[in-house]
């Protein structure tokens, strides 16, 4: 796995960028084929780039560095101020390319080193399994040539949702996916959601320890086993307040809760209001 890494100059101020601090703007954006024998380079460019392969063989040399091959699939991260060469690599049928230009912080540049990434990007980020992130990245190119009156927020929020996507991967690795274990805890606990399930009676019906349990929570799912129970929970009580009309106590009560006291303080850090303005 090829990453990014930064090395800020002696005493200055790095912002550091999560995936909760990312505010993109697209300076460019498109989505266009790409005649056989097109190469771009050596060039350098001022600014981040994503490039989508979505259809065709290509490939991306760095100065320095070995060339590494792309395909249908792949998008390729593209630091500032690199010397390099991209083009495309086959010579028949059809090759497609979306590429975004910008940066990821409102104030300051990735190529002055006014910030840094945390997860640090990948060179190349395997999404041949994410069928959306296609149809963001050609989105993207929409709102960019489009003149809609919401173009500059609009543009950020698809932007966002791809870097999202990205850091995802980066952070969890290649496959998403839930594993059949985890499938398997996830349709227990819906299945006893109303039912008080502890940690330890859910590690021992999997044949777990309770601590195991806890870490693969928090490795696939990034939150508790608790956590999953009460938004599932608040998610259910939700649709009973609005669609039943039901009391805060009679949710409460149907959800699992003996406390509706307690039932209140879980459904508001869920939901972001109290369960009686539903």
């Amino acid at each position: 796995m090829l990453v990014f890494h930064f090395s800020p100059g002696e005493g200055s101020q790095v912002l550091v960028l999560k995936p909760d601090d990312i505010r993109p703007t697209v300076r460019v954006a498109n989505y266009f084929d790409v005649p056989s024998g097109r190469v771009w380079g050596e060039r350098v460019i001022p600014d981040l780039e994503l490039i989508l392969i979505v259809e065709g063989r290509f490939a991306y040399e760095a100065a320095r560095e070995d060339a590494i091959p792309l395909a249908a699939g792949d998008v390729l991260c593209i630091p500032p101020s690199t010397p390099h060469v991209f083009g495309r690599t086959d010579r028949a049928g059809r090759a497609v390319i979306s590429c975004i230009h910008g940066e990821l912080a409102d104030d300051g540049t990735w190529a002055a080193g006014d910030y840094r990434l945390d997860p640090s990007p990948q060179v190349v980020t395997h999404l041949e399994a994410d069928r959306e992130a296609h149809g963001l990245f050609r989105r993207c190119a929409a709102v960019f040539e489009g003149y809609s009156r919401c173009r500059a927020p609009l543009l950020r929020a698809v932007a966002c949702e791809i870097w999202l996507r990205l850091a995802e991967r980066w952070t969890s690795g290649e496959d998403h996916r839930l594993s059949l274990r985890m499938e398997r805890m996830v349709a227990y606990l819906r299945a006893h959601l109303c039912e008080p399930v502890s940690r330890r009676d859910l590690a021992r019906e999997f044949s777990v320890t309770p601590e195991h349990v806890n870490a693969l929570f928090k490795k696939e799912l990034g939150v508790s086993p608790t956590q999953f129970v009460h938004r599932e929970r608040a998610q259910l009580a939700y649709r009973y307040l609005r669609d039943d009309r039901l009391s805060v106590k009679e949710v409460a009560a149907r959800v699992g809760f003996s406390d509706p006291f307690y039932f209140s303080k879980v459904f508001k850090r869920v939901m972001l209001v109290p369960p009686s303005d539903v």
